[in-house]
């Protein structure tokens, strides 16, 4: 089931923007529409829209993050086979993600997030990942992970 756009949509195309699957359409200043067909209920719509314009599939608005508090991928790179694999970083449709340099992280090289603003947390690398080495975390989440490593 896809996201919605109710009425207090403003049509400012925030949404437009980061569909991964331009599943979105409307005109400026205008009332948008979903695609329910091409929705894959990534929800990075809602967290980019201004207003409590976007709801789950269960009717509750999608709260608006702010860059900095937006999932974003995390590799693990000790499981990650990087240049035998590719599908995270060829699926990526914001070209957020590339294979890391041998040299850098051996054997193979890794999958490494490129570009972390031109991300929108829409899932799909995740989703992409055969080994199920790439998970997207809140920056908390990377932190605490990182001091139970430690």
């Amino acid at each position: 089931m896809a996201f919605v756009i109710n009425e207090e949509c403003v049509g400012c195309t925030a949404c437009v923007k980061v569909c991964p699957t331009e599943a979105i359409t409307g005109e400026s200043k205008l009332l948008h529409i979903i695609d329910p067909l091409k929705c894959i209920d990534c929800g990075a719509c809602g967290m980019v829209c201004p207003e409590p314009a976007i709801e789950d599939q269960t009717g509750v608005v999608v709260d608006r993050l702010k860059p900095k508090e937006r999932p974003k991928p995390v590799i693990d790179l000790d499981s990650c086979t990087g240049s035998g694999c590719r599908y995270c970083v060829d699926y990526c449709p914001f070209d957020c993600l590339e294979i890391g340099r041998k040299d850098e992280f051996p054997p193979f090289g890794v999958a490494v997030l490129k570009d972390p603003k031109g991300c929108v947390s829409c899932y799909i690398c995740e989703d992409a990942c055969i080994k199920g080495v790439l998970h997207l975390r809140q920056p908390e989440e990377e932190e605490e992970e990182a001091a139970v490593g430690s």
